[in-house]
């Protein structure tokens, strides 16, 4: 069974350096609109409660409440299924790779694995005031051939993780980039 700390497919022999999640403004946006309906899934509920009178309506009010709980039951279930997808979305950092897990939906997953010795250049970008302040960006990795960068969104702290990478690599592979 998989180790939160570890990657599918680990090798018994490597150990894990570092896992690192995305940044919780990665599912901002998502939270905040799921607030919103919630917002006004309980403000309809009440308006239809205390207005009974005055909802002309072919629809029983025991049924539009219904229908209200049965919105924010939906709308419950999607925002514990965007963090369940969120947390799943992981760099991990071993002694030998650094792995992208992407958890693509509810029952798709990707992962990415490059050998410490293909990195060719580290760098991370923070783009804008937003990102200045709560502390994420991007992280990219160049690689050795004709593979293509590892881009890394909403990585907290990127320019640390960049520091590490180089170090780490150098530490297991010499400190030249070849």
């Amino acid at each position: 069974m998989e180790n939160d700390n570890n990657y599918p497919g680990q090798a018994h022999e490597e150990v894990t350096q570092r896992v690192v999640y995305k940044h919780v403004m990665a599912i901002a946006p998502i939270l905040f609109g799921m607030l919103l309906l919630s917002i006004f899934a309980v403000i309809a509920i009440i308006y239809v409660n205390t207005n009974l009178a005055s909802v002309e309506t072919f629809i029983p009010p025991i049924f539009l409440t219904l229908i209200g709980f049965v919105f924010i039951a939906v709308i419950v279930m999607l925002t514990v299924g965007t963090f369940w997808i969120w947390r799943r979305n992981k760099v991990v950092i071993t002694n030998k790779h650094v792995v992208d897990v992407d958890q693509i939906g509810l029952f798709n997953r990707e992962v990415s694995t490059l050998r410490l010795e293909e990195i060719q250049d580290v760098s991370a970008k923070v783009n804008g005031p937003l990102q200045t302040m709560l502390g994420y960006g991007t992280l990219i990795i160049q690689t050795a051939g004709e593979r293509e960068n590892f881009v890394f969104d909403y990585v907290p702290e990127p320019y640390k993780l960049e520091n590490y990478i180089i170090e780490l690599r150098s530490k297991y592979y010499g400190n030249k980039f070849s």
